[in-house]
């Protein structure tokens, strides 16, 4: 379980490692930005993500992870963790290529960074994709900043599951807890919750009127279908 813990004030030291995360995240934007001219007009975003650098790494991954799974039930697991990596990757990008100019997203892998300085005596983990992840700490998926003021204006939920009322709830109380530890730095974020198309959406309603549902255009029902036909292909 995760347990809110007091407010506290990051030092200038974690300030100044943020801001050196920002500068590494505009450059990986603008790589972002030079793959995508390789989009087409009619070219869905599915289509066009399996030509990105994230998808090739991640897909390779995958299968070198299949290859050495001895035990049947292994599979199902490789399964989830596949979809919920690329999801997070295709969410990350339209967010990340949606940006003015003043303002920058950190990636999944950025943003777990920063939480690391932001609990430095909290254990780390990783993912089979080699991203960090900090045991029993909530973490976004993503962080909104601003380029030169290291203000956070939102942060990010990639959410591949039904979004309904029970989901959208046990979001609420994740996001919380950053808010509540760390005023300083997202007492004014919005919550920004990237999603499937997805009818009819929750309410949002007294504290919920400061997220922002973003609706990718693709259906859960379209989404597993590309995942199944990756999976069944991986050697």
């Amino acid at each position: 379980m995760v347990k809110a813990e007091g407010p506290y004030i990051p030092g200038q030291e974690t300030l100044s490692s943020l801001h050196g995360l920002i500068e590494e995240s505009v450059r990986e934007t603008q790589d972002l930005q030079r793959q995508f001219t390789g989009f087409k007009p009619g070219m869905d975003i599915l289509t066009w993500h399996k030509k990105t650098d994230r998808f090739k790494y991640v897909y390779e991954e995958a299968q070198r992870i299949k290859r050495g799974i001895r035990k049947p039930r292994y599979y199902k697991r490789l399964h989830h963790d596949f979809a919920d990596v690329v999801f997070q990757d295709i969410a990350y990008s339209v967010c990340a290529l949606g940006c003015d100019d003043s303002r920058v997203v950190l990636s999944p892998e950025k943003t777990s960074k920063f939480w690391t300085m932001l609990y430095p005596s909290r254990e780390i983990v990783y993912n089979p994709y080699g991203q960090r992840v900090l045991k029993n700490v909530y973490v976004p998926d993503g962080i909104l900043v601003d380029k030169s003021k290291n203000f956070v204006f939102k942060l990010y939920e990639y959410s591949l599951p039904l979004m309904n009322e029970e989901n959208l709830e046990k979001q609420l109380r994740a996001i919380r807890i950053p808010h509540g530890r760390f005023p300083g730095l997202f007492s004014q974020a919005s919550v920004g919750l990237v999603i499937p198309i997805t009818s009819p959406l929750p309410k949002l309603e007294g504290e919920r009127k400061r997220i922002e549902f973003l609706q990718l255009p693709i259906t859960r029902v379209q989404f597993g279908r590309f995942i199944r036909d990756l999976y069944n292909r991986m050697r």
